[in-house]
Order: structure tokens, then C-alpha cells, then sequence
């Protein structure tokens, strides 16, 4: 797995799936007889401009060739949420978010274009509040499936690393989320989440996945379109969240198994059970001197099971091709009266090659270090301006090759290939959007 399509996916699906996750647990509000539309409801419109720019001793994938590559990313999400209390003991959530990209590649020999909008996600949590000091609730994620999935002739190159932009797929299928779970307060700042939801993903149409692998071809040579039926997910997560004094923490760990990919019509790849644990602890100075954030995670993917060297159906690996993936931030914001601003920095670490089984990508060994500066804005109490930029570097491991041949999970065999050296790359991600309550 990617760190974006890991951390990203498996953490949103928890934070969507355990509503009130927070210190601040949800309480049952009396609601006055005759309240009006207002008083029972509230949203919130949010949307950013996101820019990434990146270049490189090689281009993406950097196993293709060994030019020089750049390439661009402009990213503009969007989305909505309703928050309301129909009566006294319910408390609804509805979040629809979508987005629009503009992704090019410049490397030489892998140069490409393309110009979507993403899919679009819709959210809905209901929460019971009735019950004196226990939470229960049930959430149902559903994506629409409103963006780009295939990518034919040169817009196949606009995948790019996803450790240097932001999204490296723009599409895929119909996929359905329920989730259940409760909360639970254990003292008044302590409180416990617990959840488990099973997310069924729908079938979609790319291009070939073996494609990239020839390097003497052309990408749009051995293009056609495949079928891909991507596994059902389940995940099962924990989490503690407590504030004592001027310290706030969260702490969450999660389970997910995947069933088999399947590839016009034949299996492909299951990935092995993905363990994840996170971590948040704030710190708020006295005398106005601002906030700290620090954050970590780790995750991990047991052994895969594939069509290994000509079997006739999956087979669990005798080698781990999954990574570790481990990942540190580190941010403080200081307050200006209605103004925060401070530095903000990252770093993080696969120890080994990998897949995302999303994509079928093929994702290198690689360190991250991102180092910038966040500032927000508070021009009413219902108005909230968010800006940031940060610089980014990495460097992917040294890959070998024996006699030329590497061997591809993906492929059942071994392919044309060859030894790869350290490659580093740099670049700037630039965001600004507001937030609007009303």
C-alpha cells in the first residue's frame, strides 16, 4: 500500500465511521419545543486550491526509464456538511465531498495529461443519544463513481507518485460502506470508540496493469481495457481520546483484510491483513504562546497471496513484498489575535517495496521529509481562511536487477529490468481554501 492510500484511506474510513471521535463527545441537547430550522441544524462549505510541482533524476514510474522527470498537480476538493438534531435524541451527519484535477507529467517518454473530477464520496452517520453516557451509531459511505478510471495512450502517464502529489487515481467503481460502532466515555475526558464496517467495491474499468512493465514498448502500445473487481474491505477499529489539562490525545489502532482482486475475470493479488496504529498529542501553552501537534503512525501488511511463479490459483508468498510504513508530524501555530500561523514538518519511511492494491502500482522503498508553514485566518466566528506550503523531498532506494529480470507480482513472472540507483526528487505543495458555516 501507498502511505496516501493506506494512512489516507484506512484513516478517513475510521474518522468517518466513529462519529464523535473526539474529547468533545456529542451530548444529548434540549432542544426547545419550537425550534426553528436553524437552532435544530448547521453546515459547513469547505474547499481548498491545491498545487504540487515536483522534479526528479527520473520520472514516475521510475523504473520506466532513466530521464529526468517533472510533472504538476492542481487539485481543487470540495465539500458539504449537515449537522443537525431532528429531535433530542438523534444527532445526523451528511457529507458529500467531491473534487476536480488537473495532473500532467513533463518526463521525457512519459509525458501526459489528464483532466477530471474525481469521485464523489456521500457520508451519513446517525447517532443515538438516549442512552445515559453510551453512544451507538451506524454511518453508510457510498462512492459515486463520477471520475476517470481507465487512463488510455499518454494520460496513463499522468499516475504519478503519490508520495510527491496527491492522488494517483481519479477513479474507480461503486463501492458501499456500512460501519457500526459506539462511544463509550470511561471519565469525564476519557473517552473509548469502537467500530467495524465491511466496505463492498464495485467493478471498474483501466488500463492494462502489466503495461508499465515493458520498457520497450510504448504506454499506449498495450493499452486495452480490463475489467478490474478490486477486494471487499472490512475493518475493525479501536480508539481512546482524553484531555487533561493543557493536553489532548487520540490514539486509534486498526485491523482490515481485503478479499482477491479479480482481473477479467481471473484472480489477481489479496493483499495480507493491514495493521495500523496512530497517534495525536496537542499541547496548548499558556500566555498565548500557541499550540503543538504531534503525530505518528505505523502500519503494516501481512504476505500477500498470489499467482506465484505459474500457479493455477493464489498462493500465499514465501516472502513479504509489503512494506512498513512509518510516518512523524510536527506542527505549532501561534496565535496574532484572529490570525495562526507556525512551521510544520514530516517525515517518513517504507522500508521496502510495495503495491497499492487500489492502483496496482508498483511503490518503491523511499524516505519523505516535507518541511513548511500553516496559517488560518478567523475573519468571523462562521468564516475561516486556511493556507499552507511546504517543500518536499525524497529519495527512493537502490533497485537491483539479476541478468535484467525483475520479478513482478503483478505479472506471475519475471519481466524485462534493470538496476535502478538511488533516485531523489523535490517539490512544493502550495493549499489555500476557507471554511463557511451557515
Amino acid at each position: 500500500m501507498t502511505a496516501k492510500s493506506m494512512l489516507a484511506g484506512i484513516w478517513g474510513m475510521c474518522l468517518s465511521a466513529s462519529a464523535g471521535f473526539s474529547a468533545d463527545m456529542p451530548v444529548k441537547a434540549e432542544l426547545p419545543p419550537q425550534a426553528t430550522l436553524s437552532e435544530r441544524w448547521n453546515a459547513t462549505l469547505a474547499s481548498e486550491i491545491r498545487y504540487f510541482s515536483w522534479r526528479g533524476d527520473r520520472g514516475s514510474p521510475s523504473g520506466v526509464n532513466g530521464n529526468a522527470g517533472s510533472g504538476t498537480q492542481l487539485y481543487i476538493p470540495y465539500a458539504l456538511q449537515l449537522v443537525g438534531q431532528p429531535n433530542e435524541n438523534y444527532r445526523l451527519e451528511l457529507l458529500g465531498r467531491g473534487g476536480w484535477v488537473r495532473a500532467k507529467q513533463s518526463t521525457a517518454g512519459l509525458t501526459g495529461q489528464v483532466d477530471t473530477v474525481t469521485d464523489t464520496v456521500a457520508n451519513g452517520t446517525l447517532t443515538y443519544l438516549g442512552f445515559n453516557g453510551f453512544q451507538p451509531f451506524a454511518s453508510l459511505s457510498v462512492n459515486i463513481p463520477t471520475g476517470e478510471s481507465a487512463l488510455f495512450g499518454s494520460a496513463a502517464n499522468a499516475r504519478m507518485d503519490p508520495d510527491l502529489v496527491e492522488l494517483s487515481t481519479y477513479g474507480e467503481g461503486w463501492n458501499v460502506g456500512p460501519t457500526i460502532g459506539f462511544n463509550l466515555p470511561l471519565a469525564p475526558d476519557l473517552i473509548f470508540t469502537m467500530s467495524a464496517g465491511y466496505t463492498w467495491r464495485g467493478e471498474f474499468e483501466r488500463e492494462n496493469s502489466l503495461t508499465p512493465l515493458n520498457t520497450n514498448l510504448p504506454p499506449s502500445s498495450a493499452q486495452v481495457a480490463t475489467e478490474l473487481d478490486p477486494g471487499d474491505v472490512f475493518t475493525a477499529t479501536v480508539a481512546l481520546a482524553s484531555k487533561y489539562g493543557p493536553w489532548s490525545s487520540s490514539i486509534l489502532f486498526s485491523l482490515s483484510g481485503e478479499t482477491k482482486t479479480v482481473e477479467n475475470g481471473s484472480p489477481l493479488y489479496k493483499p495480507g491483513l493491514r495493521y495500523l496504529g496512530t497517534a495525536t498529542v496537542n499541547y496548548d501553552w499558556a500566555q498565548n504562546r500557541g499550540v503543538t501537534t504531534l503525530t505518528a503512525s505505523a502500519a503494516r501488511t501481512g504476505r500477500n497471496e498470489v499467482l506465484f511463479l505459474g500457479a493455477s490459483s493464489l498462493v500465499t508468498e514465501p516472502l513479504n513484498t509489503n512494506s512498513n510504513l512509518y510516518r512523524v508530524g510536527l506542527q505549532h501555530l501561534m496565535p496574532f489575535g484572529a490570525f495562526w500561523a507556525g512551521p510544520s514538518g514530516s517525515f517518513l519511511y517504507r522500508d521496502a517495496n510495495s503495491y497499492d492494491s487500489l492502483t496496482l502500482q508498483y511503490v518503491p522503498a523511499k524516505e519523505r521529509y516535507a518541511a513548511g508553514l500553516i496559517a488560518r485566518y478567523a475573519a468571523s466566528d462562521k468564516v475561516t481562511f486556511n493556507a499552507k506550503v511546504e517543500h518536499v523531498w525524497t529519495r527512493e532506494d537502490e533497485r537491483d536487477a539479476i541478468n535484467g529480470q525483475q520479478f513482478s507480482v503483478l505479472a506471475n513472472a519475471f519481466v524485462l529490468g534493470s538496476a535502478i540507483p538511488v533516485v531523489s526528487s523535490e517539490g512544493w505543495q502550495f493549499a489555500g481554501g476557507l471554511n463557511m458555516k451557515f
